[in-house]
């Protein structure tokens, strides 16, 4: 089965590289407990399991995962379908027999990102909070694979809750001999475009002393651009064919094309059908005159 996520493609080679880097001492970001639990999340003891990773593997790639944890044979493994496959890990997990660590090594990083949504893993990998190394790595991978430049950079950097936002946001945090050194460099180059304001501070340099803050913010803003993570839903009525009448705005509008003429009203007829005249027994000139001459009370008595 052709894997879900090209690694050839820039934004699964910079998942592959940032799932790599967070197994490692210096760049580890949730441990091998979080990964278990947020792939194969179990809901309490002999309880069902909620299965993110499994169920996205073609067996002829889970099938060895299984075999290697001696926790199902080969031929066995690469027959079973997704419930039989939750059951034996699941059993295998409340048994002792797997454990978080023995989990993530057998998800290596390759088959995890070949075939997990991305967006889910994002949302693991990003989780509540980052260790500022990390995100310093995240942004340096994007900008090393051109997913973003130095001008989109400058776009979506900012500090302070909003307050600070590009060139402000980096020198916020630098002394005024950074600064002033920063300006001659950007005189001397002649360059004020975005990536020379950025080149004569020096990348590592703007990565090092910008605050973790704005750095995440810029962060979040290229999950959004590439779609790692789901703008949420507009809630915004749907426009309307024509504009409403003065003094009816807030009115809802109803489809009148919709209504059928001969239809019942909204409590219905009950019983009896539609009536097709006027009630009574009157017909005729004579009464029509009686319906339309005006009602004169009777005299009263002398």
């Amino acid at each position: 089965m052709k894997p879900r996520n090209d690694r050839a493609l820039a934004l699964s080679a910079f998942c592959l590289e940032l799932e790599k880097h967070r197994r490692t001492p210096e760049g580890r970001v949730r441990n091998a407990d979080a990964f278990l639990h947020f792939y194969f999340a179990r809901q309490g003891d002999g309880a069902a399991a909620t299965d993110r990773i499994f169920v996205h593997l073609p067996r002829e790639v889970r099938g060895p995962i299984l075999a290697e944890w001696r926790i199902r044979g080969l031929k066995a493994a690469l027959r079973d379908d997704d419930e039989r496959v939750m059951a034996v890990v699941l059993d295998a997990l409340e048994a002792g027999d797997l454990d978080a660590t023995m989990f993530e090594n057998g998800i290596v990083p390759e088959t995890l990102i070949d075939y997990a949504p991305l967006d889910a893993w994002w949302g693991f990998w990003r989780g509540a909070a980052l260790p500022n190394a990390a995100v310093q790595k995240a942004l340096a991978t994007a900008r090393s694979m051109h997913l973003i430049d130095d001008k989109w950079f400058l776009e979506n950097v900012e500090g302070r809750g909003g307050k600070t936002k590009g060139t402000d946001a980096v020198a916020d945090t630098l002394t005024k001999d950074d600064v002033i050194g920063w300006i001659r460099g950007i005189h001397a180059s002649g360059d004020a475009s975005p990536a020379g304001v950025i080149a004569a501070r020096g990348w590592e340099n703007v990565l090092a002393k910008t605050s973790p803050e704005a750095l995440l913010a810029a962060l979040d803003a290229f999950a959004r651009k590439v779609l790692l993570v789901t703008p949420p839903q507009s809630t915004k009525p749907k426009p309307l064919s024509s504009p409403p009448l003065d003094g009816f705005e807030g009115m809802p509008q109803v489809d009148l094309s919709a209504i059928d003429p001969d239809a019942a009203p909204l409590g219905g007829w009950g019983d009896d059908p539609p009536p097709q005249s006027l009630p009574g027994e009157l017909v005729g000139d004579a009464e029509i005159e009686a319906m339309t001459t005006p009602h004169r009370p009777p005299p009263l008595p002398r």
